[in-house]
């Protein structure tokens, strides 16, 4: 995990509380303009999934990347908030927890999408 993903989401799940909009951020909206900026960082990355509006990206030296920029999901604050309860009842309060119950949160990722679809990219 990228070091300031891990600072980031180390707040998020000890606080586990919503930030909403973060317009103090210098690269706010990153995404657009309301967004909820909890999961800045997703804990999901890389989903993989093409549904929330993620794409592989190919890089210069022809490689790919998973890239987010057109994710919109994660950043709806009835999902944001849905995601710290699913981490709450699942008394997740350690940011490593997240790597290690990987296959237990690509579960919850699932469940989430049918809960809340992700709305067609513009």
């Amino acid at each position: 995990m990228h070091p300031l993903a891990y600072e980031h989401l180390k707040k998020i799940v000890r606080e586990l509380r919503q930030i909403g909009p973060n317009e103090s951020c210098e690269y706010y909206p990153c995404h657009y303009e309301g967004q909820d900026c909890t999961w800045c960082f997703c804990p999901f990355y890389p989903c993989e999934d093409e549904e929330v509006g993620g794409r592989w990206v190919e890089r210069t030296d022809g490689s790919r990347i998973w890239g987010c920029s057109y994710c919109f999901w994660i950043h709806r604050t009835d999902v944001a908030q849905a995601l710290l309860d699913a981490f709450a009842a699942r008394g997740i309060k350690d940011v490593a927890e997240i790597d290690e119950r990987r296959a237990e949160l690509l579960q919850v990722f699932q469940r989430l999408k049918e809960r809340y679809p992700p709305e067609p990219q513009q």
